[in-house]
């Protein structure tokens, strides 16, 4: 295994293959939190480990058994302030994202479920860190998250926010940092849809809470961002842009509604409304929008 393969764990959060991409997340999450950075990179490094484990080399090297694995030690870089506790729930939560992931991929292979061929994402670091943050409650962290209602400031701070708290982080140039390296490294298409999620999400948002201020953050549009990427620029490339827009644009407002409802709950919300939102538009879209024919 390759420190390249590590760091394409990290740019897989964004279903990105690249390495620069991985070194821009990790710069700007360092620049929001260099412990949060270390344990993103330390649990990327221990899912690729189980990934090579279980004889899945080829998806390791291309990021994919690291990603949950580096989201877990974004939470626990972000929720818990012991470093040593940080570590141990790194090293545990990005080991059992494989197993997790497995039981997810079997789940998926099942009767109706298998023609819509709904990927896993990021539901083993879901479901993992979830359990583990709601066990280790009495030593989460409170922290705020930084926003701005002033005008065009406002804007600014919380389309970059929504992509910084995909990864937990918070600031402008974090989320700037995040977006330079999706374009370089997913393109043109892939940062454009990044884009209309998080500026979609942070519209939609401000009109139903009543300004930029409390949606500046972050914490209502990443989901928004996942979800249009997904739709718009990496699992349905074989259908009409049209198409992909369409689903893009509604998986963003799936997000907007069911995150709140999961706030309610005692779930820890992670990405969940994302996941929910990207599985739901793809059951549908498998039943009413066939893939255009390949070509020959």
């Amino acid at each position: 295994m390759k420190i390249q393969d590590v760091l394409r764990g990290i740019s897989q959060i964004y279903f990105v293959r690249s390495t620069a991409t991985g070194i821009l997340i990790l710069v700007g999450v360092a620049l929001f939190d260099l412990r949060t950075a270390v344990l993103m990179l330390f649990g990327s490094l221990v899912q690729s480990l189980t990934g090579l484990a279980v004889k899945r080399r080829a998806a390791v090297a291309d990021g994919l058994f690291g990603f949950n694995g580096a989201l877990v030690g974004a939470a626990a870089g972000v929720q818990l302030q012991n470093w040593w506790l940080g570590l141990a729930v790194t090293l545990v939560g990005a080991t059992l994202c494989t197993p997790v992931h497995f039981l997810f991929e079997k789940l998926f292979a099942l009767g109706a479920l298998r023609k819509a061929a709904l990927p896993v994402s990021t539901a083993p670091f879901c479901t993992v860190t979830g359990v583990l943050m709601t066990l280790l409650t009495p030593w989460l962290a409170q922290g705020g998250a930084l926003s701005s209602g002033q005008g065009l400031m406002g804007v600014y701070v919380g389309l970059a926010n929504n992509l910084a708290e995909v990864v937990l982080a918070d600031g402008a140039l974090t989320g700037v940092l995040i977006a330079l390296g999706l374009f370089a490294g997913g393109g043109a298409v892939l940062g454009a849809f990044a884009l209309w999620g998080s500026a979609l999400s942070l519209l939609l948002a401000a009109l139903i809470h009543g300004g930029l201020l409390p949606v500046s953050t972050g914490l209502f549009g990443y989901s928004a961002v996942l979800v249009s990427i997904v739709l718009g620029a990496t699992f349905w490339n074989n259908r009409p842009l049209a198409t992909r827009i369409i689903a893009a644009t509604i998986g963003v407002l799936l997000t907007l509604g069911i995150q709140p409802l999961l706030a309610l709950t005692p779930i820890p919300v992670y990405t969940w409304p994302f996941l929910l939102s990207m599985w739901i538009v793809m059951l549908v879209g498998a039943r009413f929008t066939p893939a255009s024919p390949k070509k020959p």
